[in-house]
């Protein structure tokens, strides 16, 4: 056997127990899957993984498909209308981060022994943020689609790009040239219309194809993302690069939510590798290396509020929004861990500042951990002390609630019954059509929904990560339009005991074949049943009997 899979299988087995540990204590799991690679590590560990550079290659995967995922999920219409605030802070907290942490390890530079080349790779360390672990968070608290959500997660993008730009020069550190930072936009920006280009005019035909089989639009989106990733790195731009972009140029697709659905556990696996790949790393603490990571931290924290913060405030965003991007934020970047590793090849620095870097960033990965899952309990007290200290929020009222479209109504399915629905209440209440929400396989459904004004979205009604990405918690009404046997790979029971627990305060119809479901369908979360057939057999039994009727009276007025 490949002494590959051994490790792997160890790595699991690890990062479970230590999870599930973890999890029982009501502690960060992600704070587990450290502890449980620091424990099978070579560095203070048990040994029982001796190649950690294996498990780093296929962690790598992880960082790709979040970041495809991330880029499926980016929707530019949205980006933009953060305007001057997320460009303003895009550009300027990277930018002020380094300035202001080249001056505080120069003059910490006696205590730490450090360098200026030191002093200007940990400026460089503590300006970048995690994007592993903050997406990772925000999607599990659904955060990613608020506006402090938004924000943060396009300032990493930001982040992701002005590393792009630190590995371009990198190697030049000691004689930095222009004409490189014009190369690296450059290779970027052919890269995105590239990516634009083929989704265009040769991906969105291959998808039109394969559309009525959604486990083909899955491996063809994987595909996709690993084309962009290797062209990506053949142009000597990263890999995650690549990823992103092939994740963007195909968002507006309406596949987007059915490809998310299907590629999260796969992500989810590959990034608890990552995880992993990180405890792995962390060498034996000393006393030197454990104060000078502790100063790095509070600075990492520090830097954030002093930079982001007055940034996104002066742009004109409200205080929470400034407060929570800030907080979430406050982490060293997965990059940062790249950067080092290429500082000693370079000969810039030496390791013990690649220890120093490893220790802040577990440190921060845990206190992340805490300062995400209650970042608005946070901003609570701080909001407290500010009025406090007569900084009230004034007549300006702040707008961070939930910025993803509300839908009362959800079909779950497009069927005869469905269609019939939509066209009545265009006939007598036109208005309540904007505020449906179906969701189909069928992408000639799609287009008809359009045609009519009904938001479709093409997804798997049977999936608990679909119908969580369509907010279907925020429905008023749910109704299974579909009866079983018209239905594939699952059953009205099976969908709303999916539903039930997204939505606990929704009212949940589901469509039965006959009357015997009915106690099923109730037991497992239903309000209501609809017997279509019952009702067909009503209506012609109706009819029938008021014919039969007529014609007898017609018949005795005759005799």
């Amino acid at each position: 056997m490949h002494g590959l899979l051994p490790e792997i299988g160890i790595s699991i087995l690890a990062a479970t127990a230590l999870g599930f540990v973890f999890q029982l204590f009501r502690q960060p799991v992600i704070l587990g899957y450290l502890v449980a690679g620091a424990l099978i590590g070579p560095e203070i560990g048990l040994k029982l993984v001796v190649d950690p550079a294996s498990i780093e290659v296929i962690s790598e995967i992880g960082l790709i498909l979040l970041l495809f995922i991330i880029g499926l999920e980016l929707d530019p219409a949205k980006m933009l209308s953060s305007g001057k605030q997320l460009i303003f802070a895009g550009v300027g907290q990277f930018a002020l981060c380094v300035i202001i942490g080249l001056g505080f390890y120069l003059l910490l530079s006696d205590y730490m022994g450090t360098q200026p080349i030191d002093a200007l790779y940990l400026s460089i360390f503590c300006a970048l943020s995690s994007t592993a672990i903050v997406v990772k968070l925000l999607y599990d608290k659904f955060e990613l689609d608020t506006i402090p959500g938004r924000i943060t997660l396009g300032i990493l993008i930001f982040q992701d790009i002005w590393a792009i730009l630190v590995l371009a020069l990198q190697p030049h550190f000691m004689n930095p040239k222009l004409s490189l930072v014009a190369l690296a936009l450059g290779k970027s920006f052919i890269l995105l219309s590239l990516g634009f280009l083929l989704s265009r005019y040769v991906l969105k035909w291959i998808f039109d194809q394969i559309a009525k089989t959604p486990e083909m639009v899955v491996a063809m989106s994987i595909a996709w993302c690993v084309v962009m990733a290797g062209i990506a790195s053949w142009m000597g731009l990263s890999m995650e690069m690549g990823a992103l972009i092939a994740g963007v140029s195909i968002s507006s697709f309406p596949y987007g939510v059915h490809i998310i659905a299907k590629v999260l556990p796969l992500r989810d696996f590959f990034l608890t590798l990552f995880f992993l790949s990180i405890g792995m790393k962390i060498p034996a603490p000393d006393t030197t290396i454990l104060l000078s990571a502790l100063v790095m931290v509070v600075f990492v924290i520090a830097s954030r509020f002093l930079t982001i913060y007055p940034i996104l405030t002066l742009a004109g965003s409200g205080r929470r929004t400034s407060f929570i991007a800030s907080l979430n934020l406050s982490q060293i970047s997965e990059f940062s861990l790249v950067i080092a590793m290429l500082g000693i090849t370079y000969g810039h620095i030496e390791d013990k500042i690649v220890s120093l870097v490893i220790y802040a960033m577990a440190i921060t990965s845990v206190l992340a951990s805490y300062m995400i899952k209650g970042n608005h309990a946070t901003y609570l007290v701080f909001n407290r002390f500010m009025e406090r200290l007569g900084f009230g929020l004034g007549p300006q009222q702040e707008q961070e609630g939930a910025a993803h479209e509300h839908y009362p109504v959800v079909l779950l399915g497009y069927h005869r019954g469905a269609r019939a629905f939509i066209e009545k209440l265009a006939e007598t209440a036109p208005e309540l059509i904007k505020k449906i929400l179906v969701i189909d396989f069928n992408l000639e459904v799609l287009k008809e929904l359009k045609v009519r004004g009904v938001k479709g979205m093409f997804g798997d009604i049977g999936s608990m990560d679909t119908l969580d990405h369509a907010h279907i918690r925020d429905a008023h009404l749910i109704i299974s339009t579909i009866p079983d046997m018209l239905l594939k790979g699952t059953s009205n029971e099976d969908i709303i005991r999916t539903c039930r627990p997204l939505a606990p305060q929704a009212v949940i119809m589901a469509t039965a074949d006959s009357a015997d479901q009915i106690g099923i369908l109730k037991r497992a979360g239903a309000n209501e049943v609809i017997l279509p057939y019952s009702m067909i057999g009503d209506a012609l039994a109706g009819f029938v009997e008021k014919l039969i009727k007529q014609t007898d009276s017609s018949s005795s007025i005759k005799n």
